[in-house]
C-alpha cells in the first residue's frame, strides 16, 4: 500500500501557514484638523444633517445604519454619557436616517486599541457608517463638515480621526478635508497575547492615558469605556 502519510516539509509547510493566519498586525494612524475659523456647512441636495436624538437611535434600520438592536441600546447609552450622533436623513419627514457617524467630546477612544485623553477644546470622531444606498455621496466627508462647522459654533478648536492603513475610503475623506498625522498605533496579535506601540509623536500629542474598562475589538466604541 503506498504511504499517504505528508513528508515533514509538507507538515512544516502546513504548520507555518496556520501560523500566518493566527499571528495579524494592525496599524492605524491619528488624524487631527483644526476647526477653521469661516468654517461653514451645506448639506447635499435632498440630505438633512444634525445630531441625533435617543429616538433617532432607537429606530436605526439595520440596512442603513449597520444598528442591530445591541448596538442602538448601546448608543443610547453613548448619548446619556455625552458622546453626540451625527445623522443624515433622506425622505419625506421623519426622513429616513442613511448616516451615522459618532463623536466623543472627552477621550480619542479605539476599544482594544487604545484610550487617551482629548485636549480642551477638541472632539474624536469615530464608527461612521454609510447606507449602501447612499455610497458615492459624500456623506462621509459632509458629515465631518458639519462637525467642524458646529465645534467652530461652539469655540472648539481641534477635531481628531482616526482611521486603519488599510481603509481607504475614511483615508481619502481625512485627506480631502486636510486632515494631517499626527502619529501611529500598531497592535502586533498573538493567540492569547496582544502587544500595542503608540508612536512617540502620538504619546506626545495626547500625553494622558486613560484607564481602559473594555476589551471590544478595535474601531468598536463601548458606552461603558466612554
Amino acid at each position: 500500500m503506498e504511504d499517504t502519510d505528508p513528508s515533514p516539509l509538507v507538515r512544516l509547510r502546513k504548520l507555518l501557514g496556520r501560523v500566518r493566519r493566527r499571528f495579524s498586525v494592525d496599524t492605524y494612524d491619528v488624524f487631527v484638523r483644526p476647526v477653521p475659523p469661516d468654517a461653514s456647512f451645506a448639506a447635499p441636495e435632498g440630505y438633512e444633517f444634525r445630531f441625533g436624538t435617543a429616538g433617532d437611535v432607537e429606530r436605526c434600520d439595520p440596512f442603513h445604519t449597520e444598528l442591530d438592536e445591541r448596538e442602538r441600546a448601546e448608543g443610547v447609552r453613548r448619548l446619556e454619557l455625552g458622546h453626540r450622533v451625527v445623522l443624515a436623513l433622506h425622505g419625506p419627514p421623519p426622513g429616513t436616517i442613511v448616516f451615522t457617524m459618532w463623536v466623543n467630546p472627552r477621550n480619542l477612544n479605539v476599544p482594544g486599541l487604545l484610550k487617551r485623553a482629548l485636549g480642551q477644546g477638541q472632539w474624536f470622531i469615530y464608527k461612521a457608517y454609510t447606507s449602501p444606498e447612499h455610497r458615492g455621496r459624500k456623506l462621509y466627508e459632509s458629515g465631518m463638515r458639519f462637525v467642524l462647522f458646529e465645534m467652530r459654533r461652539s469655540g472648539l478648536t481641534e477635531l481628531v480621526g482616526y482611521a486603519h492603513v488599510k481603509k481607504t475610503v475614511s483615508r481619502k475623506g481625512l485627506s480631502t478635508l486636510d486632515f494631517a498625522s499626527a502619529g501611529r498605533v500598531t497592535q502586533v496579535s498573538w493567540p492569547g497575547i496582544t502587544r500595542t506601540r503608540v508612536s512617540k509623536e502620538l504619546r506626545a500629542r495626547f500625553p494622558r492615558e486613560v484607564a481602559r474598562s473594555t476589551t471590544a475589538p478595535a474601531g468598536r466604541d463601548s458606552p461603558r469605556s466612554a
